[in-house]
């Protein structure tokens, strides 16, 4: 189904085994989804490579991305359009973005920022100490 999109300006490259490559020649990525929930893998691997993503918000959903600030933000096809033709042509957007958006990544979804959680969470109770409703709350998250 997917061949059937190739033409001289798609290129259907099928399953590749280290994205790296990819994500080093891009300028950029997009996320124009208009369905689905919870965290997108490919928006965090993109910002974590430090490939500036123009995403609808629901792609950004649960990613703590901030419209300018680690990723641009649209969701009409105009605007979205726009987003694109903004980062792709300014570098000082791109290099925020680019930078921002691997600080994210390595904040908020690095092993590092997982490690600290699960010690927030689990020391407590491995203290016999009450977890606080916030925590509780947030526990939930995961």
């Amino acid at each position: 189904e997917a061949l059937a999109l190739a033409a001289p300006e798609v290129h259907i490259a099928g399953y590749i085994p280290d994205l790296g490559p990819v994500y080093n020649a891009c300028r950029l990525s997009i996320a124009p989804l208009r369905f689905g929930a919870g965290v997108k893998g490919k928006v965090l691997l993109s910002l974590g490579y430090g490939v500036p993503v123009v995403a609808t918000r629901l792609a950004a959903e649960g990613s703590h991305l901030v419209d300018g600030e680690n990723a641009r933000l649209a969701d009409t096809p105009a605007d979205f359009a726009h987003a694109v033709a903004e980062v792709y042509t300014q570098p000082e957007l791109w290099r925020r973005l680019s930078h921002n958006g691997r600080d994210t990544v390595t904040r908020y979804f690095s092993f590092s920022s997982a490690r600290g959680q699960l010690r927030r969470y689990i020391s407590p109770a491995k203290a016999g100490k009450e977890i606080s409703q916030t925590d509780r709350i947030h526990m939930q998250s995961f």
